[in-house]
C-alpha cells in the first residue's frame, strides 16, 4: 500500500468549517472515548485509522495543543472528508469505529446480515457475501445475482477480488473491466452511508478499506495497458468480454421477471429457507418451458437415444444445444435450484456446469470469450479460464433413454411405459453336432467337445426392454407410437418426445412445444 498522503496541520486553508475550535460538533454527543491522550503528529501518519481516530479525539476531547491549533485542525479534517466523500453526519461512524469498532472491523470479516432475501439486501450485506461467500471461486456468481440491485458497495466487493486473483488473470480482468470504469466513488459512499441496518464502525472501517482503491486501479490500469500492448489477442478478449456483458444486459437481462425469479431461488438456496422455496415448483417450470419453447425444433435434429449406450443418447447432443441458449441457460438456474432431487434438474445442472454460464453480465462476458477464437502471436500461449463457483451440484455422469410408447398404464403414481417390440435379427447356427475332438478341458475338469454348425438360419429376436417407470405428471405427452426420451429414476422423467418414432426432430423438449 502507497504511504498515504500527508496532510500537515496549517498547510491546507479556505475550507468552511463545521464547527469551531471550542465547541465540540453534534457527532461527538455519544462519544465514549476514554483517554484523551493522543499525539497530533498521528495526523500526518500512513495509516488512515490512526488519522482519523487522532481527528476524532482532537475534535471531541481536544487538549490545550488541539484547541490552540483547531482551526487548523477543522481545515485538515474537512479535506480528508471530502477525500473520502464523507458529510459532516459520517463522522459519527468514525467516533463509533474508535469506540467499538476498531482493526477488527478493516478486515474481511463476516458480519450478521440484515435480511437473507438477496433483493432486499443492504450494500454492506451484499459486500459480505461476495466477499465471502459460499466458495473461494463464487464471486463471479454472487456479484451476477446481486445485478438487479447491485450497490457500489457489492460492486466494490467484486473488484476487489478481481484485483487480488492470481490466476487467468487476464481472462479475470476483462471480465472486471465493466465494473471497474462504471465505479463511482460517489455512490459509493452515499449507499454505504444509507446502510443503517449495520454498525457505523462497519460502515467506517468500509470507508477505510475502500481509501486505496483509486491507487489500485490506476496500478491496474498499467498492468491492463501492458497486456494490451504485448498482443493483440488481449484486445480482442478485452472487446469480446465488453460485448458479451452488453449482450446480456439488452437480451436476457432485460427479462426481469426471469432476473427477478433466480435471484430468489439464489436466495433461498443460500439461506436454505423453507419461505422462499415455497411455491417455487410452478413458477421456476413455467419460466424453463417459456425460455425452451423459443428453441427451433430443428436444433435437435437427428439427436436420439442410443439403446446400447445411453451415454451417447439425446441427452448428450440436446444438453449442449440448450444452454447456448442464453434464456434457457438462465431459466435452468432457478429450476435447477427449486426442483433440486430431479432427474431434469440433474440434466440441466450437469450440462450448465459445463461453461461460465449466464447468470448475469460477468458470467456472460467469460462465455462470449470461451465461444470465441482467439489466437496468439506467441503459439506457446493459450488462455486460462477461471474456476467459477456455484449454488448447484453437477451429478458425474449424465445418460438418457427411452423408445416407442406400445402402452401406458396407471401404477400408483407412477406411469409404466412398455416400448414397442424390438425384433433383432441376426443369422445363428440352428443345427449342429459334436466331434470327438477336445475342444478344452474346464477348470472343474469336466470335457468340452468341439461343436460343428450344420445349418445356419437368420432367427428373429424380441430384445424389447422391461417397461419404463415415468412421473405421473408425463401423462398427456405419452401417448401410444410417441417417442420418447427419459432421464433419471424412481420415477424418471422426461426429456423430449417425437410424434412419431421416425420423426427427425422432436415436438416437445423439457414440457415446451418446439416447432
Amino acid at each position: 500500500m502507497k504511504k498515504l498522503i500527508a496532510i500537515a496541520i496549517g498547510v491546507i486553508a479556505g475550507v468552511s468549517q463545521a464547527g469551531s475550535a471550542n465547541a465540540a460538533p453534534v457527532w461527538c454527543k455519544d462519544a465514549a472515548l476514554g483517554s484523551s491522550s493522543y499525539d497530533l503528529k498521528n495526523l500526518s501518519s500512513d495509516d488512515i485509522t490512526k488519522v482519523f481516530e487522532t481527528f476524532v479525539r482532537a475534535t471531541c476531547t481536544p487538549t490545550a495543543e488541539a484547541t490552540a491549533s483547531g482551526a487548523q485542525i477543522e481545515t485538515a479534517r474537512q479535506a480528508w472528508s471530502k477525500r473520502l466523500h464523507m458529510v459532516e453526519a459520517d463522522w459519527a461512524d468514525a467516533v463509533a469505529y474508535v469506540t467499538n469498532g476498531r482493526t477488527e472491523y478493516h478486515q474481511d470479516k463476516p458480519i450478521i446480515l440484515s435480511t437473507n432475501d438477496f433483493a432486499a439486501f443492504t450494500p454492506l450485506d451484499q459486500y459480505n457475501t461476495i466477499i465471502n461467500g459460499y466458495a473461494d471461486d463464487a464471486a463471479s456468481y454472487l456479484t451476477d445475482a446481486m445485478e438487479p440491485n447491485l450497490s457500489e458497495v457489492g460492486r466494490y466487493a467484486f473488484i476487489q477480488l478481481c484485483l487480488r486473483v492470481r490466476s487467468a488473470e487476464h481472462v479475470v480482468w476483462a471480465m472486471c473491466q465493466g465494473d471497474i470504469e462504471r465505479f463511482d466513488p460517489v455512490k459509493f459512499s452515499a449507499q454505504l452511508r444509507s446502510d443503517t441496518a449495520h454498525g457505523g464502525e462497519i460502515r467506517m472501517a468500509m470507508r477505510y478499506r475502500a481509501y486505496t482503491l483509486p491507487t489500485e486501479l490506476k496500478d491496474h490500469a498499467v498492468k491492463v495497458a501492458a497486456i494490451l500492448k504485448s498482443d493483440e489477442a488481449y484486445k480482442k478478449v478485452f472487446d469480446v468480454a465488453k460485448t458479451g456483458r452488453a449482450e446480456w444486459i439488452a437480451g436476457v437481462g432485460a427479462d426481469t421477471k426471469l432476473v427477478e425469479l433466480a435471484q430468489k431461488m439464489d436466495s433461498a438456496s443460500s439461506a436454505k429457507s423453507r419461505k422462499l422455496y415455497e411455491g417455487c415448483e410452478e413458477k421456476t417450470t413455467a419460466a424453463l418451458v417459456a425460455a425452451v419453447s423459443k428453441v427451433p425444433a430443428k436444433t435437435f435434429a437427428g439427436m436420439k437415444d442410443v439403446r446400447m449406450d445411453p451415454y451417447e443418447g439425446f441427452a448428450k447432443g440436446a444438453g449442449p444445444a440448450l444452454m447456448k441458449f442464453p434464456g434457457v441457460n438462465l431459466a435452468a438456474v432457478p429450476y435447477i435450484l427449486c426442483h433440486q432431487k430431479s432427474g431434469i434438474a440433474e440434466f440441466l445442472a450437469y450440462y450448465l456446469d459445463g461453461g461460465p454460464g449466464q447468470r448475469g453480465p460477468r458470467t456472460a462476458a467469460l462465455s462470449k470469450i470461451a465461444s470465441e477464437d482467439i489466437v496468439f502471436d506467441d503459439t506457446s500461449k493459450k488462455l486460462q479460464f477461471p474456476q467459477l463457483g456455484h449454488p448447484y451440484r453437477s451429478p458425474g455422469s449424465m445418460s438418457s433413454a427411452g423408445g416407442a410408447v406400445a402402452s401406458v398404464k396407471v401404477e400408483g403414481d407412477v406411469l409404466s411405459v412398455q416400448l414397442e417390440k424390438m425384433i433383432v435379427k441376426q443369422t445363428e447356427c440352428v443345427q449342429s453336432h459334436h466331434t470327438n475332438r477336445i475342444e478344452r478341458i474346464r477348470p472343474g475338469g469336466s470335457i468340452e467337445y468341439e461343436q460343428i454348425c450344420d445349418k445356419s438360419a437368420v432367427v428373429s429376436h424380441d430384445e424389447q426392454w422391461s417397461a419404463f417407470k415415468i412421473n405421473k405428471a408425463y401423462a398427456p405427452l405419452l401417448k401410444k407410437g410417441v417417442k420418447f426420451s427419459s432421464v433419471g429414476g424412481a420415477p424418471a422423467e422426461i426429456l423430449a418426445t417425437w410424434p412419431t418414432k421416425s420423426a427427425d426432430s422432436p415436438s416437445y423438449v423439457l414440457g415446451a412445444a418446439v416447432k
